[in-house]
């Protein structure tokens, strides 16, 4: 028998194609009883490997290959953890190649100094130990073997790539000098892929990796690397080879029995224990937001429950930690949001100001953010503005130490269209074919290959027209889903008290910012902690609005107390004015929205929580009992107060745990547990909690079949109830936006349109929505743009970095130079002073056809006739001395402008390419007034809903639609200077007028606003450019 003690998982990213999961198979489908992970200075996969393992029950063996410099000479290394503590010392050995502000390179003694407990193996790669092996310099090889044998305690030699013939004549002169040195020797066998014929696929992975086609001469990868079976083992090797793997096998023992990492402590400069300072913060919280009057019973009770648990459950220091880089982000001005998740169902987090979520006012549970009745971690999630993250991240680090604080990894994977654009790359396929084929891929969440050949009859059609295209998606699938480059978790944080690579290792994913090697699954059970940090962008509007807002008056806005009854805002949401409103902008919610009419905070949260993949079947049945009280069925008189807000329907998973507190005398954590076995589908679970629900239920005097009927009920709707804290949370952020929208609409604007800078799309949709509330949009002006959107009395201003092809570096040489000598004079002196700044022809142009220069009142084609002339001068006026640029204007008089008439149509288009949409003018303006009558413009066709109507527009998008009939029809977003509108052509309108509707056709459009977004055609006719 055998053991591979050299295997490479794509963890060693690019440069293997087995999976973790697939090493543990292909061991056991070998008949092998262990098996070694060995990545490349990395360790991401260990935890998946021990998990994978014990499935196949094979025995892990944990490694890392590494390479070494020695006088300038690389020779690699494997080393296999012999127990606990060596598999630690590799954590460290990986963290400290992986971190740090430098590239580390390892040396000899650096290695003797992390290998302790360790097995090291020579791994025979293509380095310096193989070029003296084939090249038979036999004494700088005993050197190098006697030199290692002395370092390492537990030293061998590999005998390696016997399929190759060379290496076959060689090996047996390498064994005759580990003999004489007596140097133990075994088998090693490198592992790159699974299977002989996946050859092609492991090279195509090295050529994506290089950056290489697979022709390329320098395409540097590993033949005949593949998993071998144990009868093909002894092919190649001899059996003492073979036995000595088994040997080296059987030393290794990793138990992942070393202790867990803990939270760090949380050190008061009271001295006092951490349960007493949580104590005496949430008592004076309490205070404070009961505004200082008697505390109620309610309150007291349920502040005092919620400690007990807390500190039976050992997490104060988790709470006061948490309440330290909230109190740190307070006193830096950064604003927090309310709360996020079940952690707005704690009162010990609302006293601590963590949440702004009063938990007993809007019905939270704690139970369902920590259930007394099992042991699970808290989950305090915090958001902050998205421009601040860091500044509370760096200070955890800072307090904790830079290794006791680390983000989380993950990986960006080889997802379908990307593996298409990679595998086609390297064969060297035409892009425009591999494009085309891209575009196939159906725009679904997690669209795979496969999904695609068979749901995309285009897609399957090019991929079986011929030899090339079937290899390219032959190659794709097996590397579809491999890891490409690891990233970052969005928001999760961990925290140790000890430093963190001793359960797990870190490596530096950007400079400076360090994270688990293991993905998130992986952490808990290490101990480590999570808490997110999540940069939302709409907390940075809020807060840039209300710094606008107190800057400009001398009465301070604070967002967290701002009344939850304001008739603006409920009229701004009822009217689905909600662009740009966190949660309320998409178009299925502004449906929801119209049918609610929301007139209440608390119908805000049901929106919020109704609009889920799951809780949407209940909208229809909601909105009836919500219009016809009459409707309203409780069920049982007992559960009216916890149904009655969301008239008889169970929406949130409070509502399901309190039914079960009611009728069946179940704990909240005992609920909790029957929330969670439902939403994880545990059916022995199930049945035993039916059972108790039942009996419950029955010993509190109810009947058997309404017991029944209501478990029922709690199983359907537990499925995909959603939390009510979450709904409140978020519901808070929701109201702010609207509330500062319907309030101060022209800092509303300038902070969304700031948050979007780069987005055409966006941008354009926003500056629709801000000309609607007669909020104008300057064209940029090199006199008086900046780098983002300011504020010019009830107008904002383009910012330069919004137009395409002007950078953030072009933006701030002109607000520089302005800055320093004042503002630009005529087109001349602007162009002298830019040029002199390297800003080029092509720059400058740029700006003209966005308006950056009408300031200086020239028609944009003088500008343009004229810029060769005005180039010329600003060579001619330019004196360079030795460090910079100087220029005396009275050197020459200024040319004289060549004068030229603007074209409209022209002038707008050059306007869009530069901008990305019509700014100053749209042309359909034009078209309309040309026409000589009195026509609508779009943002005021939902007035006339069920009127037959007559306008005109510019076509923005077309989208086909096959009808159940399989006639074609077609559905249109037409565009004015106003807004959007959706036009439904009917099947005997798309036929007449097919070749007419593309994107970019002006339309003169008669037909009926059937709703408020959309007029059904009945005549169209297009109208010709000039």
């Amino acid at each position: 028998m055998s053991v591979h003690l050299h295997v490479r998982s794509c963890y060693t990213l690019l440069q293997s194609t087995l999976t973790v999961a697939k090493i543990a198979a292909a061991a056991k489908r070998c008949g092998y009883t262990a098996v070694a992970l060995t990545d490349k200075h990395v360790m991401h996969g260990a935890m998946a490997f021990y998990h994978a393992c014990k499935k196949e029950q094979i025995k892990p063996i944990f490694g890392m290959e590494v390479d070494v410099l020695e006088k300038d000479d690389v020779y690699g290394f494997v080393l296999l953890a012999k127990n606990d503590h060596g598999y630690q010392n590799l954590m460290k050995l990986s963290t400290w190649l992986n971190t740090g502000e430098e590239t580390r390179t390892l040396d000899l003694d650096t290695l003797a100094f992390y290998a302790k407990d360790c097995i090291v193996i020579t791994n025979g790669d293509q380095n310096q130990m193989e070029t003296l092996i084939v090249k038979e310099e036999l004494d700088l090889l005993r050197h190098w073997l006697k030199v290692c044998q002395a370092q390492f305690a537990d030293f061998y030699v590999a005998v390696s790539r016997n399929d190759s013939g060379l290496m076959q004549k060689k090996n047996p002169v390498l064994k005759q000098l580990c003999k004489e040195l007596g140097i133990p020797y075994t088998a090693l066998s490198r592992v790159y892929f699974e299977y002989a014929e996946d050859e092609e696929s492991y090279k195509t992975l090295c050529a994506i990796d290089q950056g290489v086609s697979l022709q390329d001469k320098m395409l540097n990868y590993s033949p005949r690397r593949y998993f071998r079976s144990p009868a093909e083992m002894q092919a190649l090797y001899e059996d003492e080879e073979l036995a000595m793997s088994d040997h080296i096998a059987a030393m290794c023992n990793v138990e992942m029995s070393f202790p867990k990492a803990v939270l760090p402590k949380f050190h008061n400069k009271y001295g006092v224990s951490s349960e007493e300072f949580l104590r005496s913060l949430c008592q004076k919280g309490l205070q404070k937001r009961m505004q200082f009057q008697t505390i109620s019973d309610v309150y007291q009770q349920r502040l005092d429950y919620e400690l007990d648990v807390i500190i039976r459950m050992q997490y104060a220091d988790y709470f006061l930690i948490v309440w330290d880089f909230i109190r740190f982000a307070k006193t830096q001005h950064i604003y927090i949001g309310p709360g996020r998740g079940s952690a707005a169902g704690s009162l010990v987090a609302y006293c601590l100001g963590i949440t702004h979520v009063d938990p007993i006012r809007y019905h939270l549970l704690f139970e369902r953010f920590l259930n007394p009745e099992r042991i699970s971690m808290p989950d305090i999630d915090t958001d902050f503005p998205d421009n601040r993250r860091d500044e509370v991240i760096r200070y955890v680090e800072e307090l904790y130490g830079k290794h006791r604080v680390s983000h989380i990894i993950t990986f960006n994977t080889l997802a379908a269209k990307q593996v298409l654009r990679d595998v086609g790359k390297a064969m060297e396929i035409n892009p425009r074919q591999i494009d085309r084929l891209c575009k196939l891929v159906p725009n679904v969440l997690k669209a795979t290959l496969d999904f695609a050949y068979h749901n995309e009859p285009r897609f399957k059609e090019i991929i079986n027209n011929g030899e090339t295209m079937g290899r390219l998606y032959a190659v794709a699938r097996k590397l579809e889903g491999l890891p490409r480059h690891a990233s970052l978790h969005a928001a999760g944080i961990v925290f140790s008290n000890e430093d963190i690579e001793q359960v797990c290792p870190l490596i530096d994913v950007d400079e400076g910012v360090c994270a688990t090697q293991f993905t998130m699954e992986y952490l808990e059970e290490l101990g480590l902690i999570k808490m997110d940090f999540l940069g939302l962008r709409n907390l940075t509007i809020i807060d840039e609005i209300v710094q606008h807002i107190n800057a400009a008056s001398d009465q301070k806005l604070d967002i967290m107390h701002i009344p939850l009854d304001d008739p603006k805002t409920y009229a701004l949401i009822r009217a689905v004015d909600t662009v740009g409103v966190f949660q309320l902008e998409s178009e299925g919610m502004k449906n929801l929205i119209r049918k609610m009419q929301p007139k209440s905070f608390e119908d805000i949260v049901a929106t919020i929580a109704l609009f889920r993949p799951g809780p949407m079947e209940n909208i229809p049945e909601y909105l009836d009992r919500r219009a016809h009280p009459e409707k309203v069925d409780y069920i049982h008189p007992s559960l009216q107060p916890i149904l009655q807000n969301t008239y008889g329907i169970m929406i949130y998973q409070e509502q399901i745990m309190q039914v079960a507190q009611t009728m069946a005398g179940f704990t909240l954590g005992k609920a909790d547990n029957l929330r969670k076995a439902i939403s994880k589908k545990k059916g022995d679970e199930l049945q035993k909690m039916r059972e108790e629900f039942i009996q419950g239920a029955l010993q509190k005097g109810y009947t058997e079949a309404l017991a029944q009927r209501v478990y029922a009920l709690i199983m359907k709707f537990a499925n995909y109830g959603f939390n009510r804290s979450h709904s409140v949370a978020y519901g808070m952020i929701a109201y702010q936006l609207a509330y500062l929208k319907a309030n101060a609409p022209l800092y509303f604007f300038n902070s969304l349109l700031n948050s979007v800078i780069g987005s055409e799309t966006k941008t354009s949709e926003y500056v629709f929505e801000a000309r609607k509330r007669r909020i104008q949009i300057l064209l940029p002006d090199v006199n008086r743009s900046c780098n983002q959107y300011v504020i010019e009395e009830n107008a904002l201003r383009f910012p330069f970095v919004g137009i395409k092809g002007i950078g953030s570096a072009v933006s701030s040489q002109i607000v520089e130079e302005r800055k320093k000598k004042g503002q630009f004079r005529d087109f001349f002196d602007f162009t002298a002073r830019m040029n002199g700044n390297k800003i080029g022809k092509k720059t400058i142009e740029i700006l003209i056809y966005a308006g950056a220069l009408d300031c200086f009142k020239f028609a944009r084609a003088s500008l343009m006739a004229s810029l060769d002339d005005a180039l010329r001068y600003a060579d001619l006026v330019k004196i360079e001395d030795v460090d910079q640029v100087l220029f005396d204007f009275d050197l020459v008089s200024k040319p004289a402008m060549t004068v030229v008439k603007d074209n409209a149509a022209i002038r707008a288009e050059k306007e869009k390419e530069a901008i990305g949409f019509y700014l100053s003018r749209h042309p359909i303006a034009d078209v309309r007034s040309k026409m000589g009558r009195e026509l609508p413009v779009l943002v005021s066709l939902p007035k006339h809903k069920g009127r037959y109507v007559k306008f005109v527009c510019l076509i923005d998008r077309c989208r086909q639609y096959r009808t159940k009939n399989g006639d074609m029809m077609m559905f249109v977003v037409g565009s004015d200077e106003t807004g959007k509108f959706d036009l439904v052509c009917m099947p005997n309108i798309y036929r007449q007028h097919a070749d007419d509707l593309v994107k970019g056709t002006y339309l003169y459009v008669e037909g009926i606003v059937d709703k408020e977004t959309s007029c059904l055609v009945k005549k169209l006719t297009k109208i010709e450019r000039e």
